[in-house]
């Protein structure tokens, strides 16, 4: 019954100690690494998406937005620093916070929020993948649903973007 008992221990303590060490974050990009370009003039953005005949990937993000943050650190930060996206995609980051504003495909200035409700984005972090007109080149990539397969998802996305992109199929 003692040995029991000092087993049972044993295995708690065990499960307590590995619930402990799962929740440690993993080596990361650090904040300044995770920074993207903030989408503020999506006029001169389609001017550089139609010269290099690259799509616009954008990420719909908030502040406080802890998968924005996921996202960002394990996707698209090592995305850009590898340089292996840099002259066939154009990576872009909209937060709808209250307050931030940005000027729309034809010009006109709007609220960031406004700007994603014209694609019915309501939930961050969604991927959006666009031409130099603002079209969705490909279907869109809404929250995280499996993180071990997320790179591959993001991966294949940009692929068909690149291939439906105006000129380049």
């Amino acid at each position: 019954m003692k040995l029991a008992i000092v087993q049972g221990t044993l295995l708690i303590m065990l499960a307590v100690a590995s619930c402990s060490v799962s929740t440690e974050q993993p080596e990361s990009l650090g904040d300044d690494q995770q920074k993207l370009v903030e989408a503020t003039d999506f006029s001169q953005d389609a001017m550089l998406s139609r010269q290099g005949r690259m799509p616009i990937l954008l990420l719909v993000s908030q502040h406080h937005c802890p998968f924005c943050a996921q996202i960002k650190r394990e996707i698209l930060g090592p995305m850009v620093i590898s340089g292996e996206y840099k002259d066939r995609l154009l990576i872009r980051e909209i937060y709808i916070d209250l307050g931030t504003r940005v000027r729309d495909f034809k010009g006109k200035l709007l609220d960031s929020s406004a700007f994603v409700l014209g694609y019915k984005t309501y939930l961050t972090p969604t991927l959006l993948f666009l031409d130099a007109e603002g079209n969705e080149l490909t279907e869109r990539i809404v929250g995280i649903q499996t993180p071990e397969l997320f790179f591959f998802y993001v991966d294949r996305a940009v692929q068909e973007a690149i291939a439906a992109f105006p000129g380049n199929g």
